[in-house]
């Protein structure tokens, strides 16, 4: 589910807008950005370049030439040259650095967890973001052996992946993907927009970090943690071909030790 993540960074500004009685129309993905309309944070979505005369427009790009027709546009080149998370350079661009959002999206969809179950995401919008299927494999065992049960979520870019895995569900809908994921007691996948979706619901949220930075990528929420080897700089989108830093015997280590500090924490929470 490519852009996924990236369209949900993007919620803030709604929201912040919204907040100061704007009516507020999204020219984007349809899909991503229904959960903002669902959520009561933008009025309109539309793939198609809207016609309406606004008062302003925000526009994330920089081909400022392909959008000169637009008045009062306000451009944001969307990928920052500084160490630092995405919303707050957006927000430092619009001046609104200093006003509130939410943490967790603010979406009602009436859905019971289900006691102790782990849903795992094996994929992303890249292939260099991934570890190898051995480490899922691994990863699962450890899981069930700390007592939980175990969901795979695949999307159409892990479609392969539904010859191997026996236990998933696979989507194309995000409003049924959100609503599985409000089921988990605990989910753990990679820097992928289906991470930041459970990151950003509310869901306590294990996250790989390979070649991308989490400092400047991290997901909107309050019950996230990152596994990153820190002493791999990120190296993305030129990734190298080692990648030790998703190594099973770097990743496995871990999230065992992460669990072990915090699983009855987790449990508690859970029940």
């Amino acid at each position: 589910m490519a852009g996924l993540g990236d369209s949900l960074l993007t919620f803030p500004i709604l929201e912040i807008f919204k907040n100061k009685g704007y009516e507020i129309t999204v020219w984007g993905n349809t899909e991503y950005f229904s959960l903002a309309k669902r959520a009561g944070i933008c009025k309109e979505v539309t793939i198609y370049e809207p016609k309406n005369n606004f008062p302003f427009s925000v526009i994330l790009s920089k081909e400022k030439s392909v959008f000169r027709h637009f008045k009062n546009a306000i451009f944001i080149d969307p990928i920052p040259k500084e160490e630092k998370w995405i919303v707050h350079y957006y927000l430092e661009r619009l001046n609104l650095i200093e006003e509130t959002f939410s943490k967790t999206l603010k979406i009602d969809l009436r859905e019971e967890k289900i006691p102790l179950l782990c849903i795992i995401h094996p994929g992303s919008g890249s292939k260099k973001k991934n570890p190898s299927l051995d480490f899922f494999i691994e990863l699962e065992i450890l899981i069930q052996k700390k007592g939980y049960s175990t969901l795979y979520v695949l999307g159409p870019a892990e479609k392969e992946l539904s010859h191997i895995l026996k236990n998933y569900q696979f989507f194309e809908n995000i409003l049924d993907l959100a609503k599985t994921l409000m089921k988990a007691s605990l989910y753990i996948g990679l820097d992928s927009g289906v991470s930041h979706l459970s990151s950003y619901l509310g869901i306590p949220s294990v996250i790989m970090y390979g070649p991308t930075n989490p400092k400047i990528w991290h997901p909107l929420g309050e019950k996230f943690w990152i596994i990153r080897d820190e002493k791999c700089p990120p190296c993305f989108p030129l990734s190298c071909n080692d990648k030790n830093c998703l190594s099973k015997d770097f990743l496995i280590p871990q999230i065992e030790a992460f669990l072990d500090k915090n699983i009855k924490e987790l449990k508690i929470s859970q029940t």
